[in-house]
């Protein structure tokens, strides 16, 4: 069983992209998920940020239509059901702007 302060330990890299806002360079619909991610479908997509870097993620869509090329701000959510050990896991997802 995994501690919760070793989960966050681990992806503190990830926080580099909270609250930053890029752009939308790749997306695709997911309709066969893996284990542990529901709701389905959702959307994953490639996102590129000023200083170069680039990061996957789900997007949040809000009702709202992903486009190649639109904003796209790093926010925290959640990202898993939760696991054996208790963990409900959160990551970075993007959301369209």
């Amino acid at each position: 069983m995994q501690s919760p302060i070793v989960y966050w330990r681990e992806r503190k890299k990830e926080y580099r992209f909270l609250d930053r806002v890029g752009k939308l360079v790749s997306f695709t619909k997911i309709f066969n998920p893996p284990a542990g991610f529901e709701p389905w479908p959702y959307y994953s997509a490639i996102a590129e940020f000023r200083n170069g870097l680039k990061k996957t993620g789900q997007l949040v869509l809000e009702g709202k239509k992903p486009k190649i090329g639109g904003k796209v701000l790093g926010v925290i959510r959640r990202i898993g059901l939760q696991d054996k050990s208790g963990i409900i896991n959160y990551g970075i997802k993007f959301k369209l702007l």
